[in-house]
């Protein structure tokens, strides 16, 4: 374990058996550097876990003080706040202004329009609803030159499964819900990446299901010792991760990472259900690879979906199920779930079996690469490099900390329509930590509006104050 960690646990057993109460000031960092054995440098990377945790909040001049009940109350509030998933709110562009802000911040995980060029897909969907559906044979109208299709595009990834392991649904959250609901264990805690990818989470709040948090760094991602020790002292058995691109960071693990932590979930007998929406929106290489390259005895079941990269007319999902398959597709059919027109599972099976499909992604991962270097420009410009950013390798997203006094989530309730949109970071929490970071989406080309709404952000986040500072 991390030194730092092993700082950060001590306190946090300190702070669980009362011996530090709440509101209660924390040891000096000399005085815990003295008593531990550790640098003052690592008795600060502890205390700066623990405040993005939401454990304790620092004080100009003070020190480190244990979260209030009242700030502890703020946190459980924001982490059953309603979120709006993002299928239920994509096709409401004109009116999300006048929604709550929840709404506006689902929106916001949302890519921007027109980032994949369509044109050889619409011709194809044109081409497949004027030929008469040919009937699968399976019942439920599940395209299997489709499934074979994901199934080629997880190999050249080095994610090697049939076809028939690789189950269809409508969207990659559906997807998701239908791996929790099939391979959740009677409601036993799940582990899950801190932040995460807050539809995820809200999954896991509609089920009641308790969750545990692993410290995910906007750099380095998961430790994997920590997760190995989380697996062994807790004795989960299901986990949720994202290691390729993820979201809000974009930040994706090292090969040896992902290798570690599956190897970790093998050995404590865990399955690790991996979110693969981004995979594809790499800001260089084309075919990062996932957790589920380095699994060879479906330790890993991989969802994702068209939903980070295609409009939501040709949305749909998968999950690369293995030897757990069998028991989704039960599931599955037990729901009575339908799948998307076989028209439109016939076209999708011939773009990602298309060399087109590598061209429009190069395209997007320029774009996005360009647009997101833009964003961080901006947004540093404006700050006078006042706040810290974290520095994407792909998708859309960028993890924001501002000053220690900044609170996302009275901003979020409090902010004019002609503020940049942009998701709290509490939402990413199941406890609600991380109230001075944000999430901001920089898929969108950059107009004179979006530049405007973007400083007046800033100016709101730093307050006065920062702003003359």
């Amino acid at each position: 374990m991390q030194r730092f960690r092993h700082v950060a646990e001590l306190l946090q057993k300190r702070i669980d058996s009362g011996v530090i109460a709440p509101g209660d000031k924390l040891p000096s960092l000399r005085r815990l550097a003295s008593e531990t054995g550790f640098s003052v440098v690592t008795v600060y990377r502890a205390y700066e876990l623990l405040e993005a945790q939401g454990v304790c909040h620092s004080r100009d001049r003070s020190g480190f003080y244990v979260a209030s009940p009242a700030k502890a109350a703020q946190h459980r509030m924001s982490s059953r706040m309603p979120v709006m998933p993002p299928d239920d709110v994509r096709s409401l562009d004109d009116g999300l202004a006048r929604l709550p802000f929840h709404a506006r911040a689902a929106a916001a995980m949302l890519p921007a329009a027109g980032l994949m060029p369509e044109a050889g897909l619409i011709k194809g969907f044109r081409r497949a609803l004027l030929q008469k559906p040919v009937d699968t044979g399976q019942g439920i109208d599940e395209w299997v030159a489709l499934k074979t299709a994901i199934a080629q595009r997880a190999g050249q990834r080095q994610a090697f499964t049939g076809q028939d392991g690789v189950l269809l649904t409508r969207s990659a959250m559906e997807a998701f819900n239908l791996c929790l609901d099939s391979l959740s264990q009677g409601g036993a805690p799940v582990l899950v990446e801190s932040p995460s990818f807050y539809p995820v989470l809200e999954s896991l709040r509609h089920r009641r299901i308790k969750t545990v948090e692993i410290y995910s760094h906007p750099t380095y991602g998961v430790d994997p010792e920590q997760f190995e020790h989380i697996l062994k002292s807790t004795g989960v058995k299901r986990c949720v991760l994202m290691g390729v691109n993820r979201f809000p960071t974009g930040v994706t693990y090292s090969g040896e990472s992902l290798a570690r932590l599956v190897r970790a979930a093998r050995q404590n007998e865990a399955l690790i259900i991996e979110n693969d929406m981004a995979g594809e929106l790499g800001h260089g290489e084309l075919n990062t690879l996932s957790l589920k390259a380095f699994d060879d005895d479906d330790t890993v079941v991989q969802f994702g979906g068209t939903a980070s990269y295609l409009s939501s007319a040709y949305e749909i999902g998968w999950v690369v199920a293995g030897r757990h398959a069998a028991r989704l597709v039960a599931n599955r059919h037990l729901a009575g779930t339908h799948l998307p027109h076989v028209a439109l599972q016939a076209a999708l099976a011939d773009y990602l079996k298309s060399r087109q499909i590598e061209r429009d992604l190069r395209h997007a991962s320029h774009v996005l690469a360009e647009r997101m270097r833009q964003g961080i420009d901006l947004l540093m410009a404006a700050s006078g490099g006042k706040v810290a950013v974290s520095a994407p390798t792909g998708g859309y997203l960028c993890w924001v900390r501002g000053p220690r006094h900044f609170d996302s989530m009275k901003l979020a309730m409090t902010a004019g329509h002609d503020t940049f949109d942009f998701i709290p970071g509490p939402f990413f929490s199941p406890a609600g930590a991380f109230s001075n970071f944000m999430a901001l989406n920089f898929s969108a080309p950059w107009t004179d509006s979006r530049r405007e709404h973007l400083h007046r952000l800033v100016v709101q986040m730093l307050g006065k104050a920062g702003m003359a500072g």
